[in-house]
């Protein structure tokens, strides 16, 4: 699939970065017959970032309308690519969202799914209990599932991606670290086996973002987490297969990670059916433990790891069926912005250098839209949304609450 680096060449675009968003842009680029370079660091396939992995939720359920109207795009992008590529991409399971008592943002997701006219069932916790063998939940808690969500299959849809990129002209140059950017008419870019030129470059490149901008004169306010993904054993085998995904919005005490080094964000224990790794289900806790650099994700982690315990503890109080010790532990970065909103936008300077980061944990499922907005972006075309929320900007005027997700 990948290539070598050959030296001097001119594109109409580069893109730095194979992750799901990287890989989403350069397939929209390429369809348009824009000669397109897409860049990696790493060999492909790779766990370093953030897209690697069998599974990442989708659904509508946002408290921010934006990120649901997107959703209405991207189902059917992404159905499409299945139907490009002949590949199962998407299973659709479900979603419970949970909260104990309801609060605003359950509220808000409940009603954006109403506003969508999409199918949605109001339950208590009770009634989970008597659709669900292996969980225990209080009648305190509000529950609504929302129908239409689902699970991706991430490395699927990465390798789809880069297949249909391929397909429509693209080139892949993999295990090839861009070293230095210059700016100009045509872009200039150095890598340790060769130097480009393009029209445009789009920069996707997770958590690495923040040292990739800061030669270009920017310093956008990410932070890079190490989050830590749990997978817990049926007691029973069979007992969690046909377990939609859930997501509970935690608003007391009993799941929040103590003296939290950035507080104010919502604290999220989430799961999802672990298609890989069968008799398992998959949990995560959105807020995650601690801020590493990319680089060092995989050293011994310091202190303890709350983010572990905090999921063990949720598996003891709502999951009996599962056993409450992680029988595996995998990693992955997610790249924060203090809104948890993404960062789409242009270099104030230089608008032919484009930049996508920020995605916080909820930006793969966006990919084909977001991939269509640097696209829009990076070639001068008419803009699809309204970008202000997006835009790098924001973070000179005020500090903004974390938003609602």
């Amino acid at each position: 699939m990948a290539s070598s680096g050959t030296g001097m060449g001119d594109y109409d675009c580069l893109v730095v970065g194979a992750g799901i968003e990287g890989c989403a842009t350069a397939y929209q680029l390429a369809k348009r017959k824009y000669k397109t370079l897409l860049l990696e660091q790493f060999p492909l396939p790779h766990s370093r970032g953030s897209s690697h992995g069998h599974s990442r939720a989708a659904r509508y359920a946002y408290h921010d309308k934006i990120y649901a109207d997107m959703m209405r795009e991207a189902f059917p992008m992404w159905y499409h690519l299945e139907q490009e590529t002949n590949t199962t991409l998407y299973r659709q399971t479900g979603l419970l969202i949970l909260q104990e008592p309801s609060q605003g943002s359950f509220e808000a997701r409940l009603q954006t799914v109403k506003d969508l006219g999409l199918q949605v069932t109001q339950l208590n916790g009770e009634d989970l209990n008597k659709l669900y063998s292996g969980v225990q939940y209080s009648n305190d808690h509000k529950v609504f599932l929302e129908h239409k969500a689902g699970v991706l299959m991430a490395n699927k849809c990465l390798t789809s991606l880069q297949n249909r990129f391929i397909h429509f002209g693209g080139k892949i140059h993999s295990e090839e670290q861009m070293r230095e950017i210059i700016p100009g008419n045509m872009v200039r870019v150095r890598t340790n086996k060769g130097e480009y030129r393009a029209k445009s470059v789009i920069l996707t490149v997770g958590p690495w973002a923040g040292q990739v901008m800061k030669p270009l004169g920017l310093n956008p306010p990410l932070k890079t987490w190490r989050m830590n993904v749990c997978y817990f054993k049926e007691k029973q085998p069979g007992t969690f297969p046909e377990f939609p995904i859930f997501a509970e919005l935690a608003c007391n005490n009993r799941y929040i990670i103590p003296n939290h080094k950035w507080p104010g964000h919502l604290a999220v224990v989430y799961g999802l059916p672990a298609h890989e790794y069968p008799g398992m289900y998959k949990m995560g806790y959105y807020t995650g433990n601690e801020a590493v650099p990319p680089d060092e994700r995989d050293k011994f982690a310091q202190g303890v790891q709350w983010d572990i315990r905090i999921m063990q503890k949720y598996v003891r109080d709502h999951f009996p069926g599962l056993e409450d010790e992680p029988a595996i532990i995998e990693q992955c970065m997610y790249t924060k912005t203090p809104d948890e909103h993404f960062i789409l936008d242009k270099h104030p300077v230089y608008p032919n250098i484009v930049f996508g980061c920020g995605f916080s944990g909820h930006g793969f499922k966006l990919a084909p839209v977001i991939g269509k907005i640097l696209c829009e972006l990076a070639m001068g075309l008419p803009q699809s949304y309204d970008l202000q929320m997006f835009s790098l900007k924001r973070f000179d005027k005020q500090k903004r609450l974390p938003a609602k997700l």
